[in-house]
């Protein structure tokens, strides 16, 4: 694993390593002196060998020649040899260029790529197995599915204990965690930046965002497209666009749960922080915080869908899944099979309270446009909810096939737990609440 030291210290350590992993005494104590005789020596071997080199970047930095070197020491020694070679960085911009791009010295030298994704909500509230549903959402809002930032929570203290000590007190790892982030990925982040706050604050059209941060709108669309790069800030449209890049109805949100709550809650209020008084935005952002876990619920319920929540055994697959808008209407989940002729419409409620008939009527008047562009189309309707149902609505998903009500993220009991076009005996087995404390305890992944 290479850190941030001088070319030589990082080639000693390297050489260590190999020595100590192939039994090498004079490796072990001196390493090597430059990146030839590394090559040389590993393209000496005839075994097969795997190796990994963590945070490649950091060596780019000590020595910007070398991408170079690697290209010189792969195509004159390892590439004879059984090596399988794996270079991995956290720094998406500097991987990119110095392993990808056309213009990089190992340019088509690879075999293969792979963009690590955070996990989903499932296995994130796996990190948290003694929280209930309702904090394991609330610390998925905050801190999204990167392991790194799921271990700084300790889920036998309360979620507000864990707010103040790892986010907002001096000391706290993640408290200025996103500044590092972006200033190792970007040249001038002041814009960028300025960009992701005003984004983070409501501010979600072209148009908004460029106003906010006092940019000409021509000047707006460098800085998005980098962000939109690095994968910081997405694009999203109505899922039933059928050109989503030609769409006019794209808006920006900021991908990482936890950058996005970074800049909304804990930037906004670095005034008090810098002056001691973090019992104060905790506070403050306490009273927020379920305000700000009902977008996360939204998207947590997409996720099931994509999984397969709500398929049909009967054969419907939901291809896309997403929301969707126009002037006056807005639904939280959307999802269609062109195929079978099928569009699900729903809508995923935080509230403490029960959901009831006006909630289900709210729905369908909402999804009315939508269901006009889909003549024909059998109309499947959905209702999530973190409180459960009136007794009413029960009654009426019972008789209506085509009604499903999933409290938190588990199909519920009795004829309205069944999936669209399921009989009695097609009942799909309940998932575990995700309350529900784990025999083993998963603390690495």
């Amino acid at each position: 694993m290479a850190a941030r030291l001088p070319g030589p210290l990082q080639l000693a350590d390297l050489g260590r390593a190999v020595g100590r992993h192939f039994d090498e005494p004079l490796l072990r104590d001196d390493g090597f002196v430059d990146w030839s005789r590394f090559f040389d020596w590993l393209g000496r071997r005839s075994d097969r060998f795997l190796l990994v080199l963590d945070e490649f970047p950091y060596l780019v930095e000590a020595d910007p020649a070398v991408p170079s070197l690697w290209q010189r020491g792969w195509d004159q020694a390892l590439a004879r040899t059984r090596a399988c070679v794996v270079l991995m960085g956290s720094s998406v911009s500097m991987m990119e260029r110095e392993t990808l791009a056309e213009r990089s010295p190992l340019y088509g030298r690879r075999t293969g790529q792979l963009r690590l994704q955070p996990f989903g909500f499932r296995d994130a509230a796996r990190f948290l197995p003694r929280f209930s549903f309702e904090d394991q959402v609330r610390a998925y809002s905050m801190l999204g599915g990167i392991p790194y930032y799921l271990t700084r929570f300790d889920d036998a203290r309360p979620l507000a204990h864990n707010l103040r000590t790892a986010l907002l007190e001096p000391g706290a790892v993640l408290r200025d965690e996103v500044e590092f982030l972006l200033r190792e990925e970007l040249q001038e982040p002041r814009v960028y930046f300025a960009v992701m706050q005003a984004i983070a604050q409501g501010k979600r059209r072209s148009s908004e965002i460029a106003n906010a941060v006092a940019l000409p709108y021509s000047s707006l669309g460098k800085y998005l497209g980098v962000l939109q790069s690095l994968d910081l800030v997405r694009r999203e449209v109505p899922v039933t666009e059928a050109v989503p890049e030609k769409s006019k109805r794209g808006l920006y949100a900021i991908v990482d749960p936890y950058v996005a709550f970074w800049f909304r809650h804990v930037f906004s209020r670095r005034s008090l922080l810098e002056v001691g008084r973090t019992a104060e935005a905790a506070a403050e952002i306490s009273a927020e915080l379920d305000l700000w876990a009902s977008a996360a619920y939204e998207e947590i319920c997409r996720q099931e869908v994509r999984r397969g929540l709500l398929d049909d055994p009967a054969g419907v697959r939901w291809a896309a899944v997403g929301r969707w808008w126009e002037p006056g209407h807005e639904l939280d989940l959307v999802a269609y099979d062109a195929g079978r002729g099928c569009l699900l419409v729903a809508e995923c409620k935080w509230s403490r309270r029960p959901v009831g008939l006006d909630v289900l009527a709210q729905l369908e008047r909402a999804a009315e446009p939508l269901c006009r562009s889909f003549p024909g189309a059998r109309v499947l309707r959905a209702l999530f909810s973190r409180a459960g149902f009136t007794a009413d609505l029960v009654r009426r998903a019972a008789g209506d096939p085509d009604l499903v009500l999933v409290r938190g993220l588990s199909l519920s009991p009795g004829a309205a737990a069944r999936p669209p076009g399921a009989g009695p005996s097609e009942a799909r087995e309940r998932p575990v609440p995700y309350g529900a404390r784990p025999r083993r305890r998963r603390r690495s992944a």
